[in-house]
């Protein structure tokens, strides 16, 4: 591995165990059913993972639940929703066995991103005059989903020696829809609840999550299939036909 790529993993590394040793200092009992909900909605989600043709990283719906907690929970709760996504899609189903620096780096990035689109929001609204979920919905997804699609491209970009540009736009090809569309069902679930009744629109909102991941999956797998060599027997077949 590049030495670029290993000062930058251990950069990501050490400023996602950073802020998990604050949430931990600051962590608050507050709310516990919702925050076991939320937790136990994106570890679920996390298992709805669809790799990206051409890459090694996956996606999931993950976010979605992640941005309903930003609205309605702490921010060391969030960390430790993040933490416990991270590692599920990571771990949950992997074609290979990943390597321990793969899932420590996964989870810094999940953990940076939620800790950044958090602060970003509430900054926001505070600075504000207005207290909506919705806004604040939009405004962690408009921070999320950069950084944490900016954290992934980069590494890949490094370790396999690809132009950055190259992966950022494959990753934001894919990742953009089934951002926008967790973003805007998030948004709209935000402003159907009060805060406190949340966890309530996380329920709802399962069901979109899985149809989501039913569809991306599939579409996965048509463009893998399509990309696919033709084997030595079909080109054989084909010859026969064209003959």
């Amino acid at each position: 591995m590049p030495s670029q790529a290993k000062a930058y993993i251990a950069l990501v590394i050490g400023a996602g165990t950073l802020l998990s040793l604050l949430a931990a200092g600051s962590w608050s009992s507050v709310n516990l059913r919702p925050f076991a909900i939320y937790l136990g909605l994106a570890a679920l989600a996390s298992a709805l993972k669809v790799r990206i043709p051409g890459m090694e990283g996956t996606i999931s719906p993950n976010f979605v639940f992640l941005l309903l907690g930003i609205v309605a929970l702490q921010f060391s709760q969030v960390a430790v929703i993040s933490l416990a996504a991270a590692l599920v899609q990571s771990l949950w189903a992997s074609a290979k066995r990943p390597r321990l620096l793969q899932v420590a780096f996964s989870a810094a990035a999940l953990v940076l991103s939620s800790a950044l689109a958090n602060k970003f929001a509430h900054l926001v609204l505070a600075g504000s005059s207005t207290d909506s979920a919705v806004v604040c919905v939009i405004l962690a997804g408009s921070i999320y989903f950069p950084v944490n699609s900016g954290l992934v491209s980069m590494v890949i970009g490094l370790a396999e020696g690809r132009p950055l540009k190259q992966v950022c736009l494959r990753c934001y090809q894919w990742a953009f829809p089934y951002f926008m569309g967790g973003i805007a069902f998030a948004g709209l679930v935000s402003g159907a609840y009060a805060p406190s009744m949340l966890w309530k629109g996380a329920l709802v909102l399962l069901p979109a999550t899985v149809l989501a991941y039913l569809y991306f999956a599939n579409l996965n797998a048509r463009v893998a299939s399509a990309a696919m060599p033709v084997s030595v027997s079909q080109e054989e077949e084909y010859a026969e036909v064209r003959s």
